[in-house]
């Protein structure tokens, strides 16, 4: 058990010093020459402060020789390393708002590759890893002040060695007043330890909190806000979720408060005693009036730098560990990769997805489970999506339609069985690769507020410049008038937030979503998930009348087309219809057959007709 305890300790710390070296690193290569500049302002005004109190010694000894000499070089002294302190002060602040700006624009740009790289999405749908990413979003400004923190820790480091080493010029047992202050900052670093395990516990509290933050005051949510009086509820909520919290930090602050009242009291001992021997010393003639001036002063900057080191043991602590979760999204990324690369390998000798199906995406005993849950979303489905064809899934919410999406999309990989690509393992295809040869429109799609253009042709990259393939993609949508109607036509900027921006209807922004969908040219898979829910019916008709037609006109190409929606009267014209209940394929064939056969799905399809008549 101690072993483990000690293991535990050692990999704690390795950790820590992992997360140190990391930030360090990055705000180097964030502006190593502003760093270096930061370092050397920081020993200045260290050391500028130790020989200033120094140059009080020699003023005061010269004072009582009567020697002119004396006096003008000790002023001399503390006159010229105070303005040298006076100047790396300036300096110092200067370059640490340089510094913590320009290692935050690094830290930003390493967490969005870091996350946007990921190929699924588990850490935004699972509770654990999305509490442990809003942490990380929301220490990142902390991350950057890892060098401000450092630096503050080397010029406490020197003020309290220096110090001591001074003091150890008076009497060697002077030595032992920076010892002291261990004891305050051991306090400190112990108050910080609690309150961060308390802010660590309520992680979730928080995050929750910032939803509710988040409710009462943008956009979306203001309609229905106002409609149902929901304020007074969001506030009780926040007020609930908070007190808990503020109750848990004011019990370790309590605690924290004697702590640091019992450090500072010693080390209160300890600075009487140094004085006390000082002054008895000058009393016996054994040491100069200027020793005891030199004392006073350097105990009470030695008293400063233990305050600091005390609230820096905090500062450092909260940096550090903000480190710590930047090193698990690195460590989390890595692990991902590997797994990836390990299901590749077991899958065979990497390829290339074809550049045109001639068979099909064939599922083959298809299992899943969404991480961290016990209950299966998808339970041994074999199906066949013919090339070709256009595909409608179709069943209650819950059956696994979008999952099985996903799947397609490699937002997740299998738990059991595979997914075959013209009878190729989909796990041996890079996933950048496949998913360039894939488009799709989601019903919870993105509200891009870039130009309308810009809107559109982030489906397509490398046609992003190509006004004629834009308005295809805005024609294959139904969404021409959109652009039309639009102030500034495709160079229209979106959303009133910008300037000169304009805002769309539920229904314009999923035609440009769909418009998204269908830029990419020929690709093997085209995935609608409920992507006309904010568009009427006979809207939707006529789209997927469209879609349907361009899909059989392409056909020599191979593409599949995936149709989700619980709209019937659309899906109905689909070459195959799948009925997934309970993750499981109970029903597949063309709509003439399943009404023929009276199973699910006629009887899914009666209940939506009747309501219509």
């Amino acid at each position: 058990m101690a072993g483990a305890g000690l293991g535990g300790w050692l990999g704690e710390w390795r950790e820590r010093l992992r997360a140190l070296h990391v930030l360090l690193v990055l705000s180097f290569r964030a502006d190593p020459v502003a760093l270096a500049q930061l370092v050397a302002a920081d020993v200045a005004f260290g050391f500028g402060n130790l020989a200033a109190t120094y140059g009080l010694k020699l003023l005061t000894d010269g004072a009582i020789a009567s020697s002119a000499s004396g006096v003008l070089f000790g002023a001399a002294v503390i006159a010229g390393c105070r303005a040298g302190v006076l100047l790396a002060a300036h300096e110092y602040l200067t370059l640490t708002a340089r510094v913590i700006e320009n290692g935050s624009l690094l830290i930003d740009r390493r967490l969005m590759k870091i996350v946007a790289g990921l190929p699924g999405v588990d850490h935004h749908e699972r509770p654990d890893h999305a509490d442990q990413l809003s942490l990380v979003r929301t220490d990142r400004r902390l991350m950057a002040e890892m060098p401000n923190a450092t630096v503050q820790g080397l010029r406490v480091a020197i003020e309290l060695v220096g110090g001591g080493m001074l003091l150890a010029l008076v009497h060697p047992l002077l030595v032992l007043l920076p010892l002291c202050g261990l004891a305050p900052f051991l306090a400190g670093r112990a108050a910080h330890h609690l309150e961060q395990r308390v802010r660590e516990a309520f992680a979730p509290s928080e995050r929750l909190r910032r939803h509710l933050f988040d409710l009462c005051t943008t956009a979306g949510p203001g309609k229905e806000l106002r409609l149902f009086g929901l304020a007074p509820e969001l506030l009780a909520r926040d007020r609930a979720s908070g007190s808990e919290r503020i109750a848990a930090l004011d019990s370790v602050a309590r605690q924290g408060t004697l702590l640091a009242s019992a450090g500072v009291l010693l080390f209160a001992a300890g600075y009487a005693s140094a004085i006390g021997l000082v002054l008895w010393r000058a009393l016996a003639g054994e040491a100069t009036p200027g020793d005891l001036v030199l004392t006073v002063a350097l105990a009470a900057q030695v008293g400063g730098a233990v305050v600091g080191a005390a609230g820096l043991g905090g500062y450092l602590v909260r940096v550090v560990r903000a480190g710590t979760r930047y090193l698990w999204l690195v460590d989390h990324a890595a692990y991902v990769h590997r797994g990836a690369a390990a299901g590749a390998a077991a899958a065979g000798e990497p390829a290339h997805p074809p550049v045109q199906l001639r068979e099909g995406i064939s599922l083959e005993d298809v299992s899943f489970r969404y991480p961290g849950t016990d209950q299966a979303v998808l339970a041994g489905v074999s199906l066949r999506l013919p090339a070709g064809a256009v595909v409608a899934l179709v069943g209650d919410n819950g059956a696994g339609k979008s999952t099985l999406a996903k799947l397609l999309g490699r937002f997740y990989e299998p738990e059991g069985g595979r997914i075959l690509v013209d009878g190729l393992d989909m796990r041996r295809f890079d996933v950048d690769a496949w998913r360039e040869r894939t488009s799709a429109a989601f019903q919870d799609f993105q509200r891009f507020e870039l130009l309308a253009r810009e809107a559109v042709a982030v489906g397509d990259l490398p046609r992003m410049e190509d006004p004629q393939a834009v308005s295809a993609a805005l024609a294959r949508a139904g969404a021409t008038e959109i652009a039309e109607s639009l102030p500034s036509g495709l160079e229209t900027q979106l959303g009133t937030a910008w300037p000169q921006g304009v805002d769309l209807s539920g229904g314009q922004w999923q035609r440009l979503a769909l418009a998204r969908a269908f830029m990419r040219e020929a690709p093997l898979l085209v995935v609608l998930d409920e992507p006309t829910a904010a568009i009427d019916a006979q809207t939707e008709h006529a789209l997927f009348e469209r879609v349907a037609a361009a899909a059989r006109n392409g056909a020599s190409k191979g593409t599949v087309t995936l149709l989700v929606s619980h709209r019937f009267s659309t899906v109905r014209m689909a070459d195959l219809i799948v009925v997934l209940d309970g993750g499981r394929v109970c029903e597949q064939g063309s709509h003439e057959e399943l009404m023929r056969h009276q199973g699910l799905y006629a009887e899914l399809y009666s209940l939506q007709a009747s309501a219509y008549r």
